[in-house]
């Protein structure tokens, strides 16, 4: 009951009173607005509240509190858009908008490629950044080669797991992502799948200014899901903060 109360005083002090309403929601689905960002959809029985809070109040993404670093990401978007060239924000796993939402704040002149596999938290994501020109929605997978997933929805919508398949939602490469414009930010968590999306075909690395990635060998012991994307990043000059549950490799 405690820890709920503090959440909810996270909630407000983030995202205004207007939050609270999806406690009142007899429905699948409660739409509101939030502070700063908009009208959002959200399912009060799934994670997406906690996707929210991780974003907009964690900020998990946000590197403003190591300004230097900040610097050289905010150099490498300003020296795209002055060679006239489009900063691509690969989103993967991108569950339900929150972070496409955030990069779309930080960076309002990027494309941002918002991809999720899992259909359930595919359709609150197109609504949620229905009204957003530069986001762009993608129901698939991320991986190295194209091809094909099952998606295991699991027991939240953020943990939601793919495994190649022989059918099911279909698999796009980086390349694909990226026919708009230049690579400036890969955010990857995609629940284990990196060591598919690491294990070839990372000539994409070469371009990003950014890289960030949720690892999940806590969560898979054995797998080593994160070897490949370490061995990959090694190769290149990224320096390495890390923010909440993620690694940003940073160039």
């Amino acid at each position: 009951m405690l820890n709920e109360l503090r959440r909810n005083a996270v909630d407000v002090r983030t995202f205004g009173l207007g939050i609270l309403g999806r406690h009142l929601s007899r429905s699948a689905r409660w739409s509101g607005h939030l502070r700063g960002i908009g009208r959002v959809s959200l399912r009060p029985a799934q994670s997406d509240t906690a996707a929210f809070r991780q974003v907009f109040a964690g900020r998990e993404y946000d590197l403003s509190d190591t300004p230097g670093i900040q610097a050289r990401v905010d150099a490498a978007y300003a020296a795209m858009l002055a060679a006239g060239e489009t900063p691509v924000i690969l989103d993967a796993g991108a569950n339900v908008g929150a972070s496409a939402l955030w990069f779309a704040r930080r960076y309002p002149r990027a494309r941002i490629v918002a991809v999720e596999p899992d259909p359930g938290n595919f359709a609150v994501l197109s609504d949620n950044v229905r009204d957003h020109a530069m986001i762009e929605p993608v129901h698939a997978a991320i991986g190295a080669e194209p091809g094909f997933v099952a998606v295991d929805p699991m027991w939240a919508g953020w943990a939601a797991r793919t495994t190649r398949a022989e059918e099911g939602v279909p698999v796009v490469t980086v390349q694909d992502c990226c026919k708009a414009g230049k690579l400036f930010i890969a955010k990857i968590d995609i629940e284990g799948f990196e060591k598919d999306l690491f294990a070839s075909n990372t000539g994409w690395i070469e371009e990003a200014a950014v890289v960030a990635v949720e690892p999940h060998d806590w969560l898979m012991p054995g797998e080593f899901t994160s070897r490949h994307f370490l061995t990959e990043l090694s190769k290149h000059p990224f320096e390495v903060v890390i923010k909440g549950e993620n690694l940003i490799f940073v160039r």
